[in-house]
């Protein structure tokens, strides 16, 4: 038996034959490495197709939100998101230190740890507890109530502690203040000058305008000027006229000059005398009847009484009106032509009254007409008027340009620019600086430590951009040319401050009519 079972181990061992532990090590490291090796394939496979879909995802939702329809509101809604963020994370991180600092001083009190920070016994007394004076919204001051709650926006309301704001300061968020766009300019002293636009209507010099009628009656035998808007010269005959009158008067002075050369040698000098009156007064009558002094001299050297008498044109200019006809008969008084004279060119504009204060004698003027507008006039005024008129409510004002070459005309329109100096210099603010309240003028002024405070000035007139400041701002200050809204905005919260703590029982308001009225500090991290 023990052959046999001999024999079958023999059997065994080489069907099965036993291979060496060191031998079967390696086959096992095999396996498991890949076995590892297509666990890792698969998990490598199933991370790629897990990320190419969180691709595309992306892709597509940024391809939405960023298309020209869903841009704009992708963009605000993002713009809300930042900033209720930025509203909401200070309350948050402030309460995570205050637990954790909790935490911590009471883990230490247990541990009998040393605690570095003075304590308020050594700081001479405990430290009141702060109270909450009212609740307000982070994105607009105005909005507050007595106890928490929410917002216009849906944010929460944030509580103002008692003193926080009793001095009229407030901060701002960053973000709030790059969206309203805060501008500030340095105020400096300026020329002031002002510039009155205005529209001129061309017009006759009143003084260089003759009328021109006879002294006695006739009949108009010729006309050498018949139209109007002729141009005459000086000394230019306008027409010829036939009067009786004129005639007896020219057959007196004749007479006249023939009875004193009859008297030439006689020998009583009295005699000679009252014919020299005579003829004077003869002579006399007909310069006083406007005969040209030509006619006379004729009359004088031919002895002749002449039929028609001449009327000539005392200055040179233009006719402007003609009322005499060939035939006509006239009576004394009656006007024959209007000349007048272009070479002075009257202006006459309107001035509002709250520019009165700019316009003075003497000062030059400019003007510009449409169909001449390379060319620029110089004139002056010379003249104010001293009553307004009542429809309007406008001054006006005269003015004279030189005409020398008659390119102005009258009834022309012209633009007209007034230069006034109200100071040679003078310290001066930007209009947009300015606020107007109704009963005075604020100014936002930015201080050294960079906060901003409210300031009521005294303006003078206005200058182009600028208004002439009295007193309230010092020269090389800044003041704020943009926003200024923001002083509006805290004004209302004052008003509701007020109405908010008289109803409920509080004694101390915020004063309004507080000098300064209002501060306000912009919260570090802005330039």
């Amino acid at each position: 038996m023990s052959e046999n079972k001999t024999n079958t181990a023999d059997e065994n061992e080489n069907l099965n034959p036993q291979q060496p532990a060191e031998e079967m090590i390696p086959t096992k490291k095999v396996a498991v490495a890949a076995r590892v090796s297509s666990m890792s394939l698969w998990s490598f496979s199933v991370i790629n197709f897990v990320g190419l879909i969180l691709i595309a995802g992306v892709a597509f939702f940024l391809g939405h939100f960023t298309s020209p329809e869903q841009l704009d509101d992708s963009l605000q809604q993002i713009k809300i998101w930042a900033e209720m963020t930025s509203a909401e994370i200070p309350p948050l991180v402030k309460k995570v230190e205050n637990f954790i600092d909790a935490k911590f001083k009471k883990n230490s009190k247990k541990r009998g740890n040393f605690d570095p920070t003075p304590s308020s016994s050594q700081e001479g007394g405990t430290a009141p507890e702060r109270k909450i004076k009212y609740w307000q919204a982070p994105m607009n001051p105005g909005f507050v109530r007595d106890k928490p709650g929410k917002s216009p926006m849906g944010m929460d309301l944030i509580p103002v502690y008692e003193g926080q704001s009793g001095d009229g300061q407030i901060k701002i968020n960053p973000i709030m203040v790059q969206n309203i766009g805060v501008k500030t300019e340095i105020i400096k002293r300026r020329t002031l000058k002002h510039e009155i636009r205005t529209v001129g209507n061309l017009t006759y010099d009143e003084r260089k305008i003759h009328h021109i009628h006879t002294k006695y009656a006739g009949w108009i035998e010729k006309l050498h000027v018949d139209f109007t808007g002729q141009e005459v010269k000086e000394n230019d005959v306008l027409l010829e006229i036939y009067s009786p009158e004129l005639v007896s008067t020219q057959e007196e002075f004749v007479l006249a000059m023939k009875y004193r050369e009859s008297l030439a040698d006689n020998l009583f000098p009295e005699i000679s005398q009252g014919a020299n009156s005579l003829l004077e007064s003869a002579r006399r009558r007909l310069e006083l009847f406007d005969v040209p002094e030509h006619q006379i001299e004729e009359l004088v050297r031919t002895k002749k009484v002449t039929r028609t008498m001449h009327i000539h044109s005392p200055v040179r200019g233009f006719v402007i009106k003609k009322d005499v006809l060939h035939g006509m008969h006239v009576m004394p008084g009656k006007s024959l032509y209007v000349i007048a004279d272009l070479s002075n060119i009257w202006v006459m504009v309107d001035i509002y009254e709250y520019e009165l204060s700019w316009v003075k004698l003497g000062q030059e003027a400019e003007m510009t007409l449409s169909y001449f507008p390379e060319k620029k006039f110089k004139g002056k005024v010379t003249h104010i008027n001293p009553f307004l008129d009542s429809k309007t409510r406008t001054l006006k004002v005269r003015m004279e340009f030189d005409n020398p070459k008659l390119k102005l005309k009258p009834g022309m329109y012209a633009n007209v620019i007034l230069k006034s100096t109200i100071t040679k210099s003078g310290l001066a603010v930007p209009e947009s600086a300015v606020i107007h309240s109704g009963e005075k003028e604020l100014v936002v002024v930015q201080n050294k430590s960079g906060g901003f405070e409210t300031r009521e000035v005294s303006l003078g007139v206005k200058a182009g951009s600028y208004y002439q400041v009295f007193k309230g701002l010092k020269n090389r200050e800044k003041v704020v040319v943009s926003s200024n809204f923001l002083i509006d905005s805290e004004s209302k919260m004052e008003e509701a401050l007020r109405k908010m703590e008289s109803k409920l029982g509080k004694k101390n308001t915020v004063p309004i009519k507080n000098k300064p009225v209002g501060k306000i500090e912009i919260e570090p991290g802005i330039d």
